[in-house]
This record gives C-alpha cells, structure tokens and sequence, in this order.
C-alpha cells in the first residue's frame, strides 16, 4: 500500500483538483459540457512531478506485456507502486489479468491511455467495476472529443471517481511541450515514466499517441519506449523535439508501434531508439497483417530481435534495479517467430496507413 505522503507542490495540485471535482459535483451538466470543462481545468493544471516516497518495496522493476489478444496492455510495477498502460480490447481478457496479478481490492497509481482506439481503451473500464474495489490515484489521456459509447462509458467512470475518490484526471495534450515530458512518474521503487503529449493537430488517434519513456531505478541497465499506435509523423515529430536531442529516446527494449504495422517503424526509427529488443503486443489472425512483413525486415536489417504476443504469449521483463544488474525478458511460450496468418493477409504488399 503507498504511503500517501506526496511533495508539496504535487499535494497543492490534488488539492486544486479536488476542490473542482465538488464543484463539478454541484454544477453536473451534460456529458459533453463534462468532458470539455475537465479538459480546460486539466490543461491550467499540469503538475510537473508525480512522485511518491520511496518505502520498502524494493527496487526490481516488473513490466507485463499482456497476451490481450488484438490490442495492447501493459502493467509495470515497482516497489509498491502500480502503472497501467491501456487496457486492451474487451473487458473479460483484462479482468482475468487483474484477477491473476492479485490487482482487486488495490490502487493503481497511475493509469494511462495512450490513444482513442477501443483495442486500447476499452478494458480499462474494468477497473471502475464497484464488485473490484480498484481505487485508480491518476488518469491521463488526450481527451479529444470521440463518439464510441464505450468510452463515454470509461469516461463517465472517471468522472464519478473525481467526485468519490478524488481521483485526479489529466490531459495528455499540451501542444507547447515540443516533446518535453508532461509529467514525470517516479515509481517507490526509483523506477521513472516520462510522459510525453501526442503529435500536435496529429492526423487520426494513432498519430495522438501519448509517449512514455520508462527509466528503471539504474537508469544505465534498463529503459524501454511505448508509443502507443505511433505511425510515421509522430515518429518523424518524435525525431524533431527536444527530448530526442535531451536525453533522448535510446532504450534496451522498444514496445513495437501499431502492434508491428509497417506504418509504426522506420529505419531511421530504431537508429534513434538503438533497441536490444522489440516486444510487439498482437492478436494471433489479425484482419490488420500484424506483424508486417516490411517491418520485420526493418527489425532483421538493424540485428534487433523480437517476442511478439500473439505467439509468445505475455511478455515479461525484469530489471533488477541494482547498479549493473540488466534485465531479463521472459515470454510464457518460448520460441522463434513464424510467418503465420497473420503475417500475410491484407496489409501485406502495400503500407496502409491509419489502421486500427
């Protein structure tokens, strides 16, 4: 359980946030004059540092690429802290998950949505079930205006927890950022998330793909990149800012854009982000051709060696935390990848662009 004891300047934040959360309450409208009156007061109120006191759980830093089907979710633990990054494509697949990793009567510190897309977002309304007793501290998203009801659904979760929880809901996007993180996560364990804003004005939710860097607590041993569906002018955007030049998107593992498309990776891509492994989060039999072809071949061409989901199953990745201790990374079915279905249907030959 987390020590509830936060920096000052974190502490002035939650308490903003909490006070407008009861005036939410007293003043509830419409669902959309909601969402859009949230997104303004999470734009004035961007609190740099998300931290919580280091305790006892120790410094291994746990990721779990989830065997979610066609779709991607990823749990990172450290010390006693909790991170989720998007919840795949339907509720029964994530909840088994939170049922295995012992996650029910819990708090997640920190739950981000990386984009707009349902094979994304929509588990995550799992964790809001009253039957799980989940207490989520902080969600961030882009909050762009979307029809699904489904994530009106997530959403309308969210707010409801402002109110009961004082949960702290945030926009990922600031257009002014030039990259630089939004916010940096510091784990109890020393583990670190830089989160990045999408690609400003981006064309389509995968190019509005909110950005993390992971930095493990010997930041020389270990750090992986997830870009969401990232295709290539959020990759390109990516090689402009200013947090490419400092310090930099260098990484042992990169999590696969777009689930291995050929639309999420370039040559000049993996010379930026000089990965020792690509972990790739996919649906065996994909209507998309995850993993493509063209992308693979990118991969082979640079030396980098991949797992993917859909034939490894969950992906696990273990950095010790200790000063030269590395990592180990451990699917739950072992062995090399193959040209399966998936690999030659639609988008094989031509690159589509802006695929789910």
């Amino acid at each position: 359980m987390l020590r509830r004891t936060l920096f000052f300047s974190v502490v002035l934040v939650s308490l903003a946030f909490f006070i407008e959360a009861q005036q939410h309450r007293q003043s509830r409208t419409k669902r959309s004059s909601q969402t859009q009156r949230h997104r303004r007061r999470a734009r004035s109120l961007k609190p740099p540092v998300t931290s919580f006191v280091t305790d006892s759980g120790g410094r291994e830093l746990i990721v779990r690429l989830l065997d979610i089907g066609q779709g991607d979710a990823t749990y990172i633990r450290n010390g006693s802290s909790k991170v989720i990054i998007d919840g795949g494509p339907d509720t029964a697949a994530f909840g088994r998950y939170l049922d295995s990793l012992s996650l029910n009567n819990s708090t997640i510190d920190v739950v981000i949505l990386s984009h707009q897309h349902l094979d994304h977002y929509s588990g995550l309304r799992e964790l809001f079930k009253t039957s799980r007793h989940i207490r989520v501290q902080y969600f961030f998203e882009n909050k762009d205006p979307a029809p699904a009801v489904t994530l009106a659904e997530l959403r309308d979760s969210i707010l409801s927890r402002m109110d009961r929880d004082s949960l702290i809901y945030r926009d990922t996007d600031d257009p002014c950022s030039n990259g630089r993180p939004i916010c940096t996560i510091t784990m109890t364990g020393g583990a670190k998330l830089h989160l990045l804003a999408p690609l400003p004005n981006g064309d389509g939710p995968n190019n509005r793909s909110a950005a993390v860097k992971l930095i493990g607590p010997d930041s020389a041993s270990f750090t992986m990149w997830l870009a969401g569906d990232a295709e290539h002018d959020e990759i390109n955007w990516f090689d402009a800012t200013g947090y490419n030049r400092n310090p930099g998107i260098r990484v042992n593992v990169l999590k696969a854009d777009h689930h291995g498309s050929c639309n999420g990776v370039t040559p000049r891509y993996l010379e930026l982000t000089h990965p020792q492994w690509v972990v790739a989060s996919l649906g065996a039999r994909n209507d998309y051709g995850h993993m493509h072809t063209q992308a693979k071949a990118i991969y082979r061409t640079a030396g980098v060696p991949w797992y993917r989901t859909d034939q490894n199953g969950t992906i696990t990745i273990r950095a010790s935390g200790k000063p030269g201790g590395g990592f180990t990374i451990t699917p739950d079915r072992p062995g090399t990848d193959l040209d399966g279905p998936s690999d030659r249907t639609s988008q094989q030959g031509a690159c589509t662009m802006g695929m789910k």
